[in-house]
């Protein structure tokens, strides 16, 4: 009888082993929309960079960077949906209510956001094209006294930061495991700090953008990774 590496045990606790093929289909899912989500975040940082190389890095930010921001957080959004689903379906049935918890948060993460840019790349860009300004500050994506800027602050921060706090108890065992846990815990307590910063109209709201900037697109990289070499076991 061949002989397991014990070293491909860490994860199994957390897997899911459906023998009708549905959750060898959820790992293909979630390696898929993880590696996109990741995709997505280096691009964002690379606009970022390039912002900050031509002297546009800014608060708020230059128009063009709105609008790139914009139309890749509208495409992210569904993704990290997809994902999250994808991290239920797989995971093991005694902690199946908590990564349905995560997924309900990060559903109403992807409500709040979505609304925010949606708005942004279609009514605020329509009615600056036909001049039109008045009453425009307050659904603004970066202004100081913005509805939408809170919309975005509750999904990232609140939302967000509820639903990988709640997955990060998903994960145990191995270092990949421990990255997973850890850096889930490290947004989501930055996340709800610049949350609750923001209802206290402290400048330390400001911290999150490091949750949603850099440690969200490391956090979707090791799932890409987690989904990959979980999968592989399973054939």
């Amino acid at each position: 009888m061949p002989v397991r590496d014990e070293s491909l045990q860490e994860h199994d606790h957390a897997i899911d082993r459906s023998p009708d093929g549905k959750c060898s289909r959820a790992y293909t899912i979630g390696y898929w929309s993880s590696l996109a989500a990741t995709v997505c975040g280096i691009v964002y940082l690379l606009i970022l960079a390039g912002a900050l190389i031509f002297g546009q890095f800014t608060y708020p930010p230059s128009e063009t960077v709105q609008t790139l921001a914009g139309v890749i957080t509208l495409i992210v959004c569904p993704i990290i949906v997809v994902m999250m689903a994808s991290l239920h379906t797989v995971t093991a049935a005694e902690k199946k209510a908590l990564s349905l918890s995560s997924l309900a948060f990060t559903v109403l993460f992807a409500m709040a956001v979505s609304i925010n840019r949606f708005t942004q790349l279609g009514v605020l860009r329509q009615r600056a094209g036909l001049g039109i300004a008045e009453g425009i500050e307050w659904f603004l994506p970066y202004g100081s006294h913005s509805i939408m800027l809170g919309l975005e602050i509750m999904g990232w921060g609140w939302f967000l930061g509820l639903a990988l706090l709640i997955a990060a108890s998903i994960f145990s065992g191995g270092a990949l495991q421990a990255w997973l846990r850890w850096s889930m815990v490290l947004y989501g307590v930055l996340g709800l700090i610049s949350a609750i910063a923001f209802l206290m109209a402290s400048p330390l709201s400001a911290i999150g953008f490091i949750a949603w900037g850099p440690i969200l697109f490391i956090i979707t990289g090791l799932l890409a990774i987690h989904f990959r070499q979980a999968g592989d076991r399973l054939l």
